[in-house]
């Protein structure tokens, strides 16, 4: 998670000596997947505020706080740049958290590897200051394969007409 978020700091102020040109930057963390393996001081820092949570669930809450900190790197890096106005940022996962691994779906049944609505809804979030008002909310539902038409229609293209996909 560190070098990832390393990595794409290096390319966003290395994007940001040309700033009228467009990128693309795929960001895929491992975290929260397995192995379930958060830097000791996260670990603590849960433990400390939350003493009562078993060691599984510690670990994981641990785990995901340290990816949203480093997440959130990212977007500031995008705003010493000057690349935050106008760049879209979508947040989104491939699945639903395993429940034997102590993660939490609630309020949904079941999780990963499962058809569950535990195991199908994930969260999905799009930022862009210069188009999408803060605090806005859609009830859109879809996948994630929506993104695809959804660049390409940012980057002045058009999808194929039977791509099975919509342009967010």
């Amino acid at each position: 998670t560190d070098i990832f978020t390393d990595w794409a700091g290096d390319y966003l102020r290395e994007r940001s000596k040309t700033k009228d040109k467009p990128f693309f930057l795929y960001l895929a963390y491992n975290a929260p997947h397995f192995p379930i393996e958060p830097p000791p001081e996260w670990i603590a820092k849960v433990k400390a505020r939350a003493p009562q949570l078993d060691e599984k669930r510690a670990m994981n809450v641990a785990f995901v706080e340290h990816l949203d900190d480093r997440i959130g790197q990212v977007l500031t890096v995008l705003k010493e740049v000057g690349l935050e106005e106008n760049t879209v940022v979508v947040f989104s996962a491939d699945n639903g958290g395993s429940v034997p691994h102590a993660q939490n779906n609630d309020p949904w049944r079941g999780g990963k590897q499962d058809h569950y609505d535990g195991g199908l809804r994930v969260p999905f979030m799009m930022r862009w200051p210069a188009q999408i008002k803060p605090g806005s909310r859609s009830d859109y539902q879809g996948l994630n394969f929506d993104l695809f038409p959804t660049f390409l229609e940012l980057a002045g293209a058009k999808p194929a007409p039977e791509l099975d996909a919509v342009s967010l």
